[in-house]
């Protein structure tokens, strides 16, 4: 497999305070991490971004947002309680959506099959007209309608494995047919943001193109497992995607402080695995990842490597599958939309 990292230690400049749980140590973390494994310059190429100019990011979100976001960056304004702004915020965030773009940009033009942006600030809580939840700009979106005007692309599926619902991604494409998005995460009755229900289908044209697999605290691996072999499998191949995009959070982890989901390190290798597998299957092995969240630095950096390892070709095993109600209420809704389910 041939794989490339996005990164530029400017990421490590975004710092939104010493109490902040998104903070720098993070990314030196993975990035000590990927090198102690051998994932590094020169056995993995790793390609230094360029920033987003504003016409991308205007691409997926409203210019008024966009002005906000520049304005609070200069005056050192929090956009609320837990995403404060410093004066180079917004300069980074477009570092950040520059970063995805860039990874996506090297998968499409085929120069790698796959590619990891490691990335911050984060994105997938920012909304066409909101942020909120450590995100400012949405990296992942911001690259899927740069690529739809670049190259034409017109199916992209996105799994969300962060355990927080990408609320803001879900918004910017909720109307949207050509972008399948599928998201399994905490329940938001018991976890920011407090969306992502299983009725969450999309609307209009995009109605039943958005997934929701809300899952209660305590889920594991073996309810992972179950979740990807008979939702993400079917409707993956039902799709047909010409790219799979993930938005690669590690706080489902059994170690996350912030979250009560319980993730082994393992499943990182396998979830990847199964991404890795469809994509080859079904859009020539183009996958491109975006970190978003992860806040237990162990995890996180042990996490990455699993995540590289198996774009690189590593295999892993699934566990045996366990049982959730909550899959047999999807495939009942989703029979609506796809014969699949039927």
């Amino acid at each position: 497999m041939s794989t490339v990292i996005v990164y530029s230690p400017k990421y490590l400049e975004h710092n939104p305070s010493y109490w902040h749980p998104e903070r720098p140590e993070r990314l030196r973390v993975i990035v000590r991490c990927l090198q102690e494994a051998g994932l590094w310059e020169p056995e993995v190429k790793i390609i230094e971004p360029k920033p987003a100019t504003l016409a991308d990011v205007r691409l997926a979100h409203d210019e008024e947002y966009v002005s906000l976001i520049e304005r609070l960056s200069k005056s050192r304004t929090a956009l609320d309680a837990d995403t404060p702004l410093q004066s180079n915020t917004f300069e980074l965030s477009l570092l950040a959506a520059g970063g995805a773009i860039t990874a996506g940009e090297k998968v499409m033009s085929g120069e790698a099959n796959n590619a990891f942006a490691l990335v911050r600030p984060p994105g997938h809580h920012a909304s066409r007209s909101m942020g909120g939840g450590f995100c400012y700009f949405n990296n992942l979106a911001i690259m899927i309608k740069k690529l739809m005007l670049e190259f034409g692309v017109k199916r992209i599926f996105i799994l969300d494995f962060d355990a927080h619902h990408g609320n803001g991604t879900q918004d910017i494409f909720y109307e949207d047919p050509q972008v399948l998005y599928m998201s399994i995460h905490q329940n938001g009755r018991t976890l920011y943001p407090g969306t992502g229900f299983v009725d969450e289908v999309g609307a209009g044209e995009g109605e039943g193109y958005k997934v929701n697999v809300p899952l209660p605290p305590g889920s594991s691996d073996k309810e992972y497992s179950c979740i990807m072999d008979e939702i993400f499998v079917p409707l993956s191949e039902a799709f047909k995607p010409e790219l799979i995009a993930v938005s690669a959070g590690f706080d489902a982890h059994i170690d996350d402080p912030l979250t009560q989901l319980e993730l082994s390190t393992d499943a990182y290798a396998w979830l990847t695995g199964y991404i890795v597998k469809q994509a080859e299957k079904l859009c020539n092995g183009r996958v491109v990842l975006t970190l978003e969240g992860g806040y237990n630095l162990k995890a996180l950096g042990n996490g990455v490597v699993n995540v590289v390892k198996a774009l690189m070709g590593e295999k892993n095993k699934p566990p045996e599958h366990g049982r959730l109600a909550v899959v047999d209420e999807i495939k009942r809704k989703l029979a609506d939309y796809w014969p699949a389910f039927r």
